[in-house]
């Protein structure tokens, strides 16, 4: 990870999950109907990372959000169906959502109804990340919950991805809400040398161990 690129997301805001997931997102190519599944009403910052084909067609789905014909399409991922015919979206997008949702089985088989077949399930749920209603926070995944969360819905090919870096990172992600923005900036560096130090020595004490979260890419 370049430090610059890491300054450079912490002043537009960011934190050190948001920082590691959006990485994760690199080597992501997106393309055709894409469906964002609790994005809000605007593109968050992850889809400056994925890569698109050319024609890529983005729709965000969350509640209340307001579609691009002057509508509006109200919706509980616990309760509703997704309003999409079966096997029509190319790509669905599921960041940070699963963590909120205390009946997910609904939305992951909704989704995979609305997937065409060899579509691709794009996301990422957090582990080492302090509670953050909105409005309710339930759940932290495993790699192996998500595992088995996954293949129980049907879906036959599940890559999950850690991201982080090691103690020092996860312990900092504690504390940088409550520090200004500037600070951060100039303590970042040291804390990401100090899991440097540690990850050398000590391998097994890295992201593995002190994951932030957890990227999933799942067809």
């Amino acid at each position: 990870m370049n430090i610059l690129s890491v300054w450079r997301e912490m002043w537009r805001g960011k934190d050190l999950y948001r920082i590691f997931m959006n990485e994760e997102c690199f080597p992501e190519i997106i393309g055709g109907k894409v469906l964002d599944v609790g994005s809000g009403k605007t593109l968050a910052s992850y889809h400056r990372f994925l890569k698109r084909e050319p024609g890529t067609l983005i729709e965000c789905l969350d509640l209340g959000f307001e579609k691009t014909d002057g509508g509006s399409q109200p919706i509980d991922l616990e309760k509703d169906t997704l309003p999409y015919a079966a096997e029509s979206v190319d790509v669905v997008l599921f960041f940070n959502v699963l963590e909120h949702l205390y009946n997910h089985r609904l939305v992951l088989s909704e989704i995979k109804r609305v997937l065409k077949p060899g579509g691709q399930l794009i996301g990422a749920v957090p582990f080492l990340v302090s509670y953050h209603p909105d409005p309710h926070d339930y759940w932290r995944y495993t790699k192996e919950t998500l595992q088995k969360i996954f293949t129980e819905i049907g879906f036959t090919t599940v890559q999950i991805r850690p991201f982080g870096f090691g103690p020092a990172s996860a312990a900092f992600s504690q504390l940088e809400m409550a520090l200004p923005r500037v600070l951060k900036i100039i303590l970042v560096p040291g804390v990401l040398c100090v899991d440097w130090v540690i990850t050398k020595f000590r391998p097994k004490m890295g992201k593995e161990k002190f994951s932030l979260g957890l990227f999933f890419r799942v067809v």
